[in-house]
């Protein structure tokens, strides 16, 4: 009797872990990992001006904030083709990591290491431009309370876009579109990769008219959400932690205007050459504006304001929530807007270009306040060698929070 009861009881002990077992494979939490757009990303200069960029977009070291850079042509261009290469170097361990607040609740964050790496490439054919831009933000947070370096759960913010522009007129409209891609990768290093991930559309625009020392732009970036990729034989578990249904990325809508000052301002929109050459050649308008000097100076002040509103989003919660032994807190459940500032000064024209930015940063947590940035930094001229080379430099400036970099990329 006794060996019955203990069979039947050992049946019932066996099937009730299997069944358990069977279940925890499954189980993510419900909420979803909200990727914070609040932090300036972007390459140094526009660290510089403080993120106010959709209203200049020039260059390739615009081209990750308006796709609208990607057709429009530098000043001095005499030929129906370009090329434009950038590399940044964000976060430089010029200050200590653990301490930061990197999703402005107030709280510091136990993350010791944080890295940001931009890089783009564009090229251009006559009023077309075509472009490739990733950039990825990694931060390291603490496995355990004694927060060994050698023991982090790293997670990467990965965003890309694949995007073409076009420019309209008389290069005084410039449309660009592209496919944009926000994933999350979760990584601990006895484990291996877990992977979130989705991609929407992006549709930007400038208006650059000829003669004005202004300039108008739209960026327009949609929510993006991606699930979990679950690779075979993973288990919605890491480093002992649940995992999260998905990560969400807010749509944003961002405005900008830019302007110069100072003697040759009205050359802020001028024709290239080539752009010039082209008009010519296809007989489209029966007459042109007078050619400017393309390398005559368009004021030696530019400034640029900015306005991002921020969608809400529902049911999510901050990265750090997934390191966190705390219960998670629910984040984006309302609007924001950021404002952006920037100036930029030519201090030694074709040599030495100085910027200081700010902008406000809103707390994505309920009840928590905005936090306002300083920013700033310089592009200088190095050598010429197939092209003019630049070095840029930047720092932005906060509360519990601090970030320096530097790009390579050419003089424009």
């Amino acid at each position: 009797m006794r060996a019955a009861l203990f069979a039947a009881a050992w049946v019932l002990l066996t099937a009730g872990v299997a069944g358990a077992q069977d279940e925890v494979p499954d189980a993510t939490r419900p909420e979803r990992l909200y990727l914070n757009s609040g932090l300036l990303m972007g390459s140094s200069r526009v660290v510089g001006l403080g993120g106010a960029y959709v209203g200049i977009a020039e260059g390739v070291a615009g081209f990750t904030n308006s796709l609208a850079a990607l057709a429009q042509r530098s000043p001095g261009l005499d030929k129906d083709w370009d090329v434009g290469v950038t590399l940044s170097w964000l976060d430089l361990p010029l200050a200590k990591a653990k301490g930061k607040d990197l999703d402005n609740d107030g709280l510091a964050d136990d993350a010791p290491t944080t890295l940001q790496l931009l890089g783009a490439v564009m090229l251009q054919y006559r009023n077309f431009g075509l472009g490739f831009s990733l950039r990825n933000y990694q931060v390291g947070y603490c496995n355990t309370v004694l927060c060994d370096t050698n023991d982090l759960i790293r997670v990467s913010l990965i965003q890309s876009a694949l995007a073409g522009a076009i420019a309209l007129g008389r290069d005084d409209f410039i449309l660009g579109f592209g496919i944009y891609s926000a994933q999350a990768v979760f990584s601990h290093k006895p484990e291996g990769d877990w992977r979130y991930g989705d991609t929407g559309i992006a549709l930007d625009m400038l208006y650059r008219p000829h003669g004005r020392p202004y300039r108008v732009g739209v960026s327009v970036r949609p929510e993006v959400v991606g699930a979990w990729r679950r690779s075979t034989g993973q288990v919605p578990f890491l480093a002992g932690r649940q995992l999260y249904s998905a990560v969400v990325s807010p749509a944003v809508l961002s405005l900008g205007a830019s302007w110069r000052l100072g003697e040759g301002a009205e050359h802020y929109n001028r024709l290239s050459p080539a752009a010039r050459r082209q008009i010519l050649e296809g007989k489209h308008f029966a007459e042109l504006p007078v050619e400017d000097d393309p390398k005559a100076l368009a004021g030696r002040w530019l400034i640029s304001a900015q306005a991002d509103f921020i969608s809400r989003v529902e049911n999510a919660v901050s990265v750090h929530s997934f390191t966190a032994l705390t219960e998670p807190k629910k984040v984006g459940a309302s609007a924001m807007l950021q404002p952006r500032l920037g100036v930029e000064h030519e201090t030694w024209p074709g040599r030495l270009r100085t910027r200081l930015g700010a902008f406000i940063e809103p707390s994505p947590f309920a009840g928590h306040l905005p936090r306002p940035h300083l920013t700033g930094g310089f592009e200088l001229f190095l050598f010429r060698y197939w092209d003019d080379w630049a070095l840029t430099a930047s720092f932005d400036a906060s509360r519990r929070y601090s970030n320096f970099g530097v790009s390579v990329g050419f003089w424009r």
